[in-house]
């Protein structure tokens, strides 16, 4: 039944989610269409003459599929924030990795930006730069590690595996004392479901038999920590993985890439 489910939600997410917009007017001119054919047929009076049988049928078959059907689609709107304090450790890789708008970049268009702004500019934006880039930049102690005791040793950046199952954010792998990791996501967004749980996955691509449990989702939502088992090799891991255990489904990864010295 899980596995039927499954494949059900698999092919409305790569089907009927994209062409949404084509689908639903046609749902909707066969749903009228058949609903005008029962009235027109006087189909609806067997219902009515037998109405105990109906009852005794009818009412059962409610009792079960609303409560499943609130249970697989409920996720789908329900959401959750969680905000988790971060340990501290040089970004400057991913600064590097990553290039951040500043104060100091090119508006959209010439039009925007008047001979006056543009020659004022750098020096307004000035302090607030040098602020950014020593925090972001902070020098490492001299044992190796950042101020504040932890190093990054991976990231990466969220995807969802389609259209519908989003996934957005940024991912970490952190030591935060020697041989102590954890999996940190911030700026992290996702497509909720039932029985959602996060991995750790050789494959840089997403999911694999022998990805390795975190733990289940803490919110869709946020910035949070997992505790990575201290009895892996972390630098065999790839990629961070949210997976829906029920159904087998990816809802997004984070393919991880590896701080060089």
């Amino acid at each position: 039944m899980e596995e039927f489910f499954g494949e059900l939600e698999r092919f409305g997410s790569e089907f009927i989610y994209p062409n949404r917009w084509i689908i639903l007017p046609i749902i909707v001119v066969l749903i009228v269409g058949a609903l005008a054919a029962a009235w027109r047929l006087r189909l609806y009076r067997p219902l009515i003459d037998h109405k105990y049988i109906t009852a005794g049928i009818g009412i059962p078959l409610l009792a079960i599929a609303i409560p499943v059907g609130w249970y697989l689609l409920s996720p789908l709107w329900e959401r959750s924030f969680l905000e988790e304090a971060a340990p501290e450790f040089d970004r400057s890789a991913v600064s590097a990795s990553t290039p951040v708008a500043t104060a100091t970049s090119p508006p959209d268009s010439a039009d925007e930006a008047s001979p006056t702004s543009a020659a004022e500019t750098p020096a307004a934006t000035a302090p607030a730069t040098t602020a950014a880039t020593a925090a972001a930049t902070a020098a490492p102690s001299e044992d190796g590690e950042s101020d504040g005791g932890a190093q990054l040793v991976a990231f990466g950046e969220w995807q969802g595996s389609d259209d519908f199952h989003f996934a957005e954010g940024k991912a970490f792998i952190i030591e935060t004392e020697p041989g102590v990791y954890i999996l940190r996501v911030e700026e992290f967004s996702v497509r909720n479901g039932p029985d959602l749980f996060v991995y750790l996955s050789r494959n840089p691509d997403g999911w694999e038999e022998e990805a390795i449990n975190l733990g289940d989702l803490k919110a869709t939502d946020g910035a949070f920590n997992y505790e990575i088992p201290s009895d892996i090799d972390i630098d065999e891991f790839k990629s961070a993985v949210v997976w829906c255990r029920r159904f087998a489904v990816l809802f997004g990864h984070a393919t991880l890439e590896v701080v060089t010295e």
